[in-house]
């Protein structure tokens, strides 16, 4: 490790803690430690898909004086904030509740009934006027756990004495299922009239939309961007169609759907212009959409409520009836559905068939800490083509899995669902194939949008399909197709990796080191083969809102392949003084754009030398099973084709292939 990486990674080691800015955009100056030094010649973006915004040649990011300086294409489209991502949108850190109730280790039988007892009774307390109960606080030991462990009202945090060695065990038993659910009832519920959107066209990135009447609305009041995917687009993208899968078999196309609905709070109201707190992860384009704003209540949701503090063994599932016809999808250590400002943390969860578990549909604000999916490859049947589970997965928004690792095989390491509404962040996190067959990572179908993945490491490739991709999925599963649009690799680190450009959006790579998978590579590259500055986009970005990121983990070095060769380096130019810029309105011009990460000491990139299983599949709770991905000559995922648009279960993020 450079003296200056060890630099870096010193200067995060603080805890969470963040001033209350979170309604800022872009502007406080980063700490000395994420300054870079002289900044490369702009890189030039990969030449754009079919119909996708005009972005080749487009600057899109680069640091100057300390900040971050932001490109735009022609239609105003940027690089994301993705600062919002996690608990209280990054402006304060995971509190620590008061244990008001502790447990001892029973020595024997279930404790399942005695825990839920104590949880139960916490909730039953007045919350504090900082929303806390308090915890229920489990010494050390081991515990056993038939039942399902329920939190279902705000404020209530269960914790151990830690997940090592000496701290607090959960032993599974039963029936498969997540050991703990964090859960309110219900979804966002409509409380005023709709407010169309009359903008032509809003960009990624923009706060401020222009609507037909601002009646009703008002400063501080939550409401809905709804972005409804409708006909037009559907057929812009090339959804309509979709070619039949490798079994013969036909995939249904995409259908018109409520789409993705971006959660936000009013900050400001002129006339008929409301301005958001958060920026758009998808453009609104009159054409294709009728895009509207609507108030709502959420009276069944539940904040201020947490895990943490314990491993857990979910060995047991394993015996239970029909685990491997896909059983396996239920096992996993925590469900959150109904919530908001949630949290697990300091969690090791092994031999569980979806591991960490699920952030579903209905759920916002979660941050995942410091946790790990370990031993994957005994919890999910190893054979193929075969169902994949995930063992991170996100369905809902403003979410924040960090420093996270994942071992095991026939897995998605960290995956979205369809028509997640973004910003939501992987960062620094770690998967490790320690099996015969695929591991992989991306967003899984149907439009997700506003995914970063920030300093992520992928070890042991097997081949080709163990890849991170921003990719047309095609007719993987029922047909997948667009499976993310706006999203970022940043300084990823793994054996393959694919990036495209969706017509009518982007995506894009910054410092990626791997092999690229042929064919899959007519998405925004910048830096390809050298990492970029700063290490972590996230870290950047929440630091100019006045906030701090977790201290990352060790990132250990790929091994068992060729070293890649680092083709479209920067070249470095004089240093320039610039500002970041705010993210434009929906009716502001957009500027031509000047920007690149800056590179930083290049690490050893490795890919895999052998290839693997090429079998794919969703990965959900409780998904049916998926057809296998065809691989086209020479190793490379076949691509192309479309993808069903269907309705998933917003609840839990469950949703079919």
């Amino acid at each position: 490790m450079s003296h200056a990486r060890a630099g870096r990674r010193a200067a995060l080691r603080a805890a969470v803690a963040v001033s209350a800015l979170a309604g800022l955009a872009v502007g406080w100056a980063a700490p000395a430690a994420l300054a870079a030094g002289p900044h490369p010649t702009p890189g030039k973006s990969a030449p754009d898909a079919p119909d996708a915004p005009a972005g080749s040649g487009t600057d899109w990011l680069h640091v100057a004086d300390g900040r971050l300086v932001y490109g735009h294409d022609s239609q105003g489209n940027r690089i994301p904030d993705f600062s919002y991502a996690g608990y209280r949108n990054g402006a304060q850190p995971v509190p620590t509740a008061k244990a008001v109730v502790t447990l001892d280790p029973a020595g024997s039988g279930d404790d399942a009934d005695r825990i839920q007892a104590a949880l139960d009774k916490v909730a039953a307390m007045p919350q504090g006027s900082d929303g806390l109960r308090g915890a229920v606080q489990l010494s050390a030991g081991t515990f056993r756990v038939g039942k399902p462990l329920r939190i279902k009202a705000s404020g209530v945090v269960l914790r151990g004495a830690g997940s090592g060695g000496n701290g607090t065990k959960l032993i599974a038993s039963g029936e498969p299922r997540p050991l703990v659910e964090l859960a309110g009832e219900g979804a966002p519920q409509k409380t005023g009239a709709d407010h169309a959107v009359t903008d032509d066209y809003v960009p990624v990135g923009a706060t401020t939309l222009t609507l037909d009447s601002t009646a009703g609305l008002k400063v501080g009041q939550q409401i809905v961007v709804q972005r409804p995917q409708e006909d037009a687009w559907i057929k812009a993208i090339g959804m309509d169609h979709i070619p039949p899968r490798p079994d013969g078999t036909p995939s249904k196309p995409w259908t018109p759907n409520d789409g993705q609905q971006f959660q936000r709070t009013v900050t400001a109201i002129d006339g008929n212009k409301v301005t958001v707190d958060i920026p758009l992860t998808n453009a609104l384009e009159k054409q294709y959409t009728h895009a509207k704003v609507w108030a709502y209540d959420f009276p069944g949701r539940i904040s201020q409520v947490g895990v943490e503090g314990f491993s857990a063994d979910g060995s047991a599932f394993t015996s239970a009836p029909g685990y491997d016809e896909h059983g396996y999808f239920a096992s996993r250590f925590v469900d959150f559905a109904a919530v908001q400002d949630a949290w697990a943390r300091d969690i090791a969860a092994d031999t569980f068939g979806a591991g960490i578990g699920s952030i579903g549909a209905t759920a916002s604000r979660v941050t995942i800490s410091d946790t790990s999916a370990t031993g994957m490859e005994k919890a999910v049947p190893q054979r193929s083509p075969f169902a994949q589970p995930g063992a991170y997965s996100i369905d809902g928004q403003q979410s924040l899995v960090v420093n996270c690792k994942v071992s095991g095989s026939n897995v998605h390491a960290w995956l979205t669902g369809a028509r997640v509404a973004g910003p939501n962040v992987f960062s620094h996190c770690t998967s490790d194939n320690t099996g015969g067959f695929r591991l992989d990572a991306g967003p899984h179908q149907r439009w997700a949008t506003g995914t970063l993945y920030d300093d992520i490491t992928m070890l042991h490739s097997r081949g080709p399909s163990d890849d991170l991709a921003l990719t047309n999925r095609a007719n993987a599963g029922s047909g997948q197709g667009w499976a993310g649009a706006n999203q970022v690799m940043w300084n990823a680190n793994v054996g393959y990796y694919g990036v495209e450009n969706p017509p009518t959006a982007h995506n894009w790579a910054f410092g990626t080191r791997g092999t690229p998978v042929e064919g899959r590579q007519t998405g925004e590259t910048v830096s390809t083969g050298t990492p970029v500055q700063p290490e972590s986009l996230y870290a950047q970005q929440l630091a100019e809102r006045g906030g701090k990121a977790p201290a990352p983990s060790p990132t250990p070095t790929p091994t068992g392949g060729p070293t890649a060769t680092p083709t479209g380096t920067p070249v470095p130019k004089p240093s320039s003084t610039g500002t970041a810029t705010a993210a434009p309105s929906a009716t502001t011009a957009a500027p031509t754009g000047t920007a690149t990460g800056t590179p930083s000491a290049s690490r050893s990139t490795t890919a895999a030398a052998a290839a693997g299983s090429s079998g794919d599949s969703l990965a959900s709770t409780g998904s049916e099973g998926l057809s296998t991905m065809l691989t086209a000559a020479g190793g490379a995922l076949v691509v192309g084709g479309v993808a069903l648009g269907l309705a998933r279960e917003r609840r839990r993020g469950r949703h079919t292939g």
